[in-house]
């Protein structure tokens, strides 16, 4: 009796903080406009172009995501002023400009109430010990756009086509030409004002060196070199990738010893969706991140890793042996409210888009409407190759017994992800790897909740990268814990798993068994609104939904003739491709800096070939229970009959229903 009193009193303290924190989001930031503020590109970069912006249904007002674009996490990547006035390399103009933010492929914006100054989506500002800064926001990486017909969709929660890397690699151009010289008197006289003395303009001077040295460091230690045959070999991530575990690492590792040796982070993965995070039990490509864990807190523990790895400002300072404080600028109160939002975002259904672009043209796009008996007919091929198996949102052992769907719409279903391990999938490797083996040196921190690194107990300099994370965002989250209590109770309370939810005993289900502990996988996803998050596989290595139920080849197969998945082809453009369901291709000649190479390091298109018999999968028998043989190894098996090309367009058709 005790307990369900304490239960129901912890709750109602929880929802009313989660109406405080969650509440009227808007109002935090200004009033709402009615508008999303989205500017049409019509002269694009890359054989696209658009006339005006649309937004789908994803129970999303105006407002909401507003919102989501220009809520501060506490990211501090420059201060602000030099942001805003900082010129591209060898150019006067601007490098927040509409053009080049374009380029690069990040959302433009027309200003509004909470963002003056018309920064790109999810480019905020951020006020910090008296000081502004421009930062980035989870819309930055998560915010897509699909051009249809001189539309340009944009996709709340959807992965962004935005080059990280050439955009910081420019940065570091126009940060080293603004040092000195006329190029930093221009500058000087944008920020601070022509009449400004020269003790200010010494100062900015400083800042600006400083600025140029941190994003100067940052670009080398997150290089994405291999070792090819041994020599040092750089693949760029390109359009709509990031290595953001290996950078969230690098600069956790280099707060506890700033002269650390870092990891490359050269295993770049596209952004995922967000539409059903926070009803995930497990999340990240590899699922390394759950929601159970941090007592609860597990949404808000993998939100702050997050910040601290795009900018937050903060330290590791020691108090005495065994503890630290960990100041930051990490809004924890706004991290809560952004996952809460989160819950009510659906994906983007084929419908909506279509008669958005129909509604424009004199007579509706033919390419645009399912052919609905095929879908039909594509929903039992999906059913006839097992999708369901790892891609429903049940768990492998629900699907078969026959569970319902799980419903896009009901902000309380549970997505449970199926994982495969990576031997037995297939696909490139490297970012699940590089997650399990990264290592660095401790430095400062002598707490003793850091892991050795690789077998040897006694190597204490030398700890795993991945809970040294845990430790530290654990560390930053719960600094000023008093201060904080409200933000912890909501953040407990709106987590559907938490531990009074029944919910928070979750087992990792991998090559459908029960393999908790076990983390070199990736994560079969749930498939809503997979029609808008081309290209495909966790490393983007296959242009369309079509080419993915094709096999990988080599050049040679390719020549001869054989259906295969393309070993080269383009991303940055963003007309859709409504056959296929990717993007159109561009003439790989034309645009050379668009090219994805299968070939190099990281770029593997191989794997997840189950439709053409290729990938093996566990042989199960009637009760779905793994069959080993006398040795104890799991038996193995591929589809009969590999799919046809008919069932290859009846499945592409049915994943456009999602």
């Amino acid at each position: 009796m005790k307990t369900d009193v304490w239960q129901r009193g912890v709750l109602l303290v929880g929802l009313l903080s989660v109406t405080l924190l969650s509440g009227c989001t808007y109002f935090s930031q200004g009033f709402p406009s009615g508008d999303h503020n989205g500017v049409a590109m019509a002269a694009e970069y890359f054989g696209d172009s658009a006339k005006q912006v649309v937004y789908l249904d994803q129970n999303w007002a105006s407002d909401d995501s507003l919102w989501f674009y220009n809520t501060t996490q506490g990211s501090d990547l420059m201060p602000y002023r030099l942001f805003l006035h900082l010129r591209q390399p060898g150019s006067d103009e601007l490098f927040r400009s509409d053009d080049n933010m374009n380029r690069l492929r990040y959302l433009v914006q027309t200003p509004s109430l909470d963002n003056g100054d018309g920064l790109p989506v999810g480019f905020v500002i951020d006020s910090y010990q008296g000081k502004d800064y421009v930062g980035l926001t989870c819309a930055a990486c998560h915010t897509g756009q699909v051009n249809v017909r001189d539309l340009a969709i944009r996709i709340d929660g959807g992965p962004a086509m935005a080059n990280f890397q050439l955009m910081f690699e420019e940065l570091e151009q126009a940060l080293e030409e603004s040092r000195s010289g006329p190029r930093f008197e221009q500058l000087a006289d944008d920020v601070l004002g022509a009449g400004a003395d020269a003790d200010k303009r010494a100062a900015f001077k400083q800042e600006v060196a400083a600025v140029y040295d941190d994003i100067r460091r940052y670009n080398l230690m997150n290089l994405p070199v291999h070792q090819v045959d041994g020599q040092p070999t750089v693949v760029d991530y390109g359009y709509g990738r990031l290595d953001a575990f290996g950078r969230i690492f690098n600069r956790i590792m280099v707060h506890l010893e700033p002269n650390q040796i870092t990891n490359p982070a050269n295993a770049p993965v596209s952004y995922p969706h967000l539409w059903g995070t926070p009803q995930h039990d497990f999340v990240q490509w590899n699922g390394i991140a759950d929601n159970t864990s941090s007592l609860g807190f597990g949404p808000l523990g993998r939100n702050t890793g997050e910040v601290l790895g795009v900018f937050a400002t903060f330290e590791v300072k020691p108090k005495r042996p065994g503890r630290y404080d960990y100041p930051s600028s990490v809004e924890s109160r706004n991290q809560v409210r952004l996952e809460s939002h989160l819950k009510d975002l659906r994906s983007p259904l084929w419908t909506d888009m279509a008669d958005a672009v129909n509604a424009t043209l004199p007579e509706p796009d033919p390419r645009l409407a399912i052919d609905w008996s095929l879908a039909e007919e594509g929903a039992r091929v999906y059913r006839q190759f097992k999708c369901n198996w790892c891609h429903s949102g049940n768990t492998f052992q629900q699907e078969i017994n026959g569970a319902e769907p799980v419903d896009r719409t009901d902000t309380g279903r549970m997505i449970r992800a199926q994982f495969s391990s990576v031997q037995m999938i297939g696909t490139d490797p490297l970012m699940a790897t590089n997650a399990l083996r990264a290592c660095g040196d401790r430095g400062l921190y002598d707490g003793a909740d850091l892991v050795p690194c690789g077998s040897d107990p006694l190597n204490t300099q030398q700890v795993a990268v991945a809970p040294a994370l845990g430790s530290v965002a654990r560390g930053v989250m719960t600094e000023g814990f008093w201060r904080k209590v409200g933000t912890f109770i909501a953040a407990f309370v709106d987590n559907p798993y938490n531990a009074l939810s029944g919910k928070s005993n979750l087992d990792r289900n991998v090559d459908f068994e029960v393999a908790n502990g076990y983390l070199n996988t990736y994560k079969g996803r749930n498939l809503h609104g997979i029609w808008a998050t081309a290209p495909y596989l966790h490393n983007g290595s296959v242009p369309s939904l079509y080419d993915l139920f094709l096999p990988s080849c080599s050049d040679q197969e390719i020549a001869a003739g054989k259906a295969c998945r393309p070993n080269r082809f383009t991303v940055g453009n963003r007309e859709l491709d409504p056959e296929k369901v990717g993007f159109v291709q561009l003439d790989i000649g034309q645009y050379p800096q668009l090219v994805f190479d299968t070939s190099l390091p990281s770029n593997s298109n191989a794997g997840h070939e189950y439709a053409v018999g290729k990938t093996p999968f566990p042989k199960v028998d009637s009760s779905g229970k793994v069959i080993r043989d006398p040795s104890g190894k799991v038996v193995t098996t591929v589809v009969d009959e590999p799919i046809t090309e008919p069932q290859r367009r009846a499945l592409v058709e049915y994943l456009k229903t999602l």
